[in-house]
């Protein structure tokens, strides 16, 4: 009996205990739009595709509330064996985006560049420089474009697997001391 009250407590903590989502890290009002996959390596390499079908903007149907949608990573997403990752986010109407980083303070400062595509096929560089974990980062981007994001590692004295989370959004985001994104300031049309 006693046995038994044990398994069944270690069970009741585990499920308690279980680690809390993205989502569920969000604030109301703030969508997590990224594809359910996003993040899972087919084959080699890390070249992660399209993060979103729906566009990350700030949204207001009629009456409603506003709702601002952005990229935020489910799972860690990895460098290749280049040291490179790379992916793209799909933009609604938003002229700018805030985007920052979190990877443990271990594997140092990181590189970003951010390429913006246009429907004719023409690619303008927005942003390229290093990025520290969890500094948020400012770009100008053409409103409905897609942003191709190309991050590396700068430290190369370390051979362990650089995994990183990283956040796309239209509107500004302070990192909470758990990692929590909470709103800072959004845009009134």
């Amino acid at each position: 009996m006693w046995l038994y009250l044990l398994v069944w407590s270690f069970f009741l903590t585990g499920l308690l205990s279980a680690p809390v989502t993205a989502e569920e890290m969000l604030p109301a009002g703030v969508v997590n739009v990224a594809r359910p996959n996003f993040g899972d390596r087919i084959g080699g390499g890390a070249d992660y595709g399209l993060a979103n079908v729906k566009p990350i903007e700030i949204a207001q149907d009629g009456m409603q509330d506003r709702e601002i949608r952005i990229v935020r990573t489910t799972r860690d997403l990895r460098l290749s064996r280049r040291n490179e990752a790379r992916f793209q986010v799909r933009l609604g109407q938003v002229e700018s985006v805030y985007f920052w980083l979190e990877a443990p303070l271990v594997y140092g400062q990181w590189h970003l560049r951010i390429l913006a595509s246009s429907f004719d096929g023409t690619r303008i560089p927005i942003f390229e420089g290093d990025v520290q974990p969890e500094v948020i980062n400012f770009a100008w981007s053409p409103a409905g474009s897609v942003l191709e994001f190309h991050v590396s590692s700068i430290e190369q004295t370390f051979k362990l697997s650089k995994r990183f989370l990283f956040t796309v959004s239209p509107a500004r985001f302070s990192l909470w001391p758990k990692l929590h994104p909470i709103p800072h300031r959004t845009y009134v049309d």
